[in-house]
């Protein structure tokens, strides 16, 4: 689950860093620009490991999941703290029902 794991830090962090240049005046300037693109470069190794973490996705755990939930939950970061514990709370729930839906039943 390692590059299922960077990748999902990268994305949180790249998305985290959007937010934070919207946040003060709903546009980004030169500055933040650079600073977004500088988080964005991850995301090459994202698509040229898609396959990859197809893959650990697939091959995952529950626990595997649930590390997943907590390092998003960990990463997910809202101006706004309720909105931000809903999401995650959200993720959560979705997380477990899929859990339920696709874990192989034991014999």
């Amino acid at each position: 689950m390692e590059k299922t794991e960077k990748a999902l830090v990268i994305l949180l962090d790249t998305g985290n860093k959007v937010i934070a240049a919207l946040a003060d005046d709903g546009k980004v300037d030169f500055g933040e620009g650079v600073g977004i693109a500088m988080k964005g470069v991850g995301l090459i190794n994202v698509f040229k490991n898609l396959q990859e973490i197809t893959r650990e996705i697939k091959t995952a755990t529950p626990e595997d999941i649930v590390l997943l939930v907590e390092i998003f939950k960990e990463k997910f970061d809202l101006a706004n703290d309720v909105a931000e514990l809903k999401v995650e709370q959200g993720i959560e729930v979705l997380v477990q029902l899929a859990l339920m839906v696709f874990t192989p039943k034991a014999a």
